[in-house]
């Protein structure tokens, strides 16, 4: 920088002298004028006259008061013009008192924008941290909701194993009362000697393995008039068991699993293979929709959903 103003300064310098120079040369330094010389004139008062003899003078004719002629024009010579020397940076007159100026704004406006620049990236990193922070809260929330999920559906599997475990139990527990009755129905009920009863003829115990000993009805299945039963621990049937309908000369034993909740209502009827002995799909539709009619005792203090069975017997009038 230093370079580059001294030589706008010798170039000033120069210029500056030249021109001083110039107007000295033009003006300053004029000759000064002189006294025209040539051929004296005979004396007259006019142009015009004749003769070798000069006249007497009669007037002496006004002298004039001599003048002194103007000074010869001086014609202006045009400058010359002074080719300043080219330089690669145009430079302004007024540019060495104004350069701290622009020097000092310029310094000023890219301090400006490196701080604008700072500032953006500040904040473009604080929204990209709130975005990790959110994604990784988002992260916590979801796995905590996939554990809870997975504990739920442990705690759904254990209480769905346990009442299949107290199922069986029951299902065992019931198969054993039913071998029970019919190896003491094979063995003997009754108190008479004879291996033989029924109308039907034939060598046998003519009835149902159910049913009762002491019973004369020796055709039907073996719960008496009734033709049909439920199994609901700690409920009441509310009236009586609803009837199936039965227009068709079709027999057998179909078992309804019903789902029952604290208001007593059959939220739920499916058809259980287990006890049946028959798979008649007018028989099964006519036995579900019996079951949904069904009505239990309420208990607020029960399970949410109670578990049993329904059995119907279609018999032929």
């Amino acid at each position: 920088m230093e370079e580059k103003d001294k030589r706008y300064g010798i170039i000033g310098s120069v210029i500056f002298h030249a021109v001083i120079l110039l107007l000295l040369i033009f003006f300053g330094l004029q000759t000064l004028p002189q006294e025209e010389e040539g051929i004296l004139v005979n004396f007259g008062d006019t142009v015009l006259g004749q003769g070798e003899v000069e006249p007497k003078e009669s007037q002496a004719p006004p002298v004039e008061q001599q003048q002194t002629p103007p000074p010869p024009k001086v014609e202006k010579v045009p400058e010359p013009k002074v080719t300043e020397p080219e330089s690669k940076d145009e430079v302004a007159t007024q540019d060495f008192d104004d350069a701290p100026v622009v020097k000092s704004e310029a310094q000023k406006k890219k301090e400006k924008e490196e701080q604008e620049r700072l500032d953006k990236e500040r904040r473009e990193r604080e929204e990209q941290e709130r975005i990790e922070r959110e994604k990784e809260l988002e992260r916590q929330r979801i796995a905590a909701e996939e554990e809870a999920k997975r504990q739920k559906e442990l705690a759904e599997q254990r209480a769905r194993e346990e009442a299949e475990r107290k199922k069986r139990e029951e299902q065992e527990r019931q198969a054993a009362e039913a071998r029970n009755r019919v190896s003491g129905a094979f063995s003997g009920k009754g108190t008479g000697d004879s291996s033989s009863e029924g109308e039907t003829g034939g060598s046998g115990n003519q009835g149902y393995v159910t049913g009762d000993p002491n019973s004369k009805n020796r055709t039907g299945s073996g719960l008496g008039d009734s033709g049909s039963g439920f199994d609901l621990k700690g409920r009441s049937l509310i009236g009586s068991l609803p009837k199936p309908q039965h227009n068709s000369n079709k027999e057998g034993v179909v078992v309804i699993k019903i789902i029952v909740d604290r208001n007593g209502n059959v939220t739920s009827a499916e058809f259980q293979l287990k006890g049946s002995n028959t798979q008649d799909r007018e028989l099964v539709e006519n036995a579900k929709a019996a079951a949904r009619r069904a009505k239990f005792n309420a208990d607020k203090n029960a399970s949410a959903y109670a578990q049993g069975t329904i059995t119907y017997y279609f018999q032929l009038d």
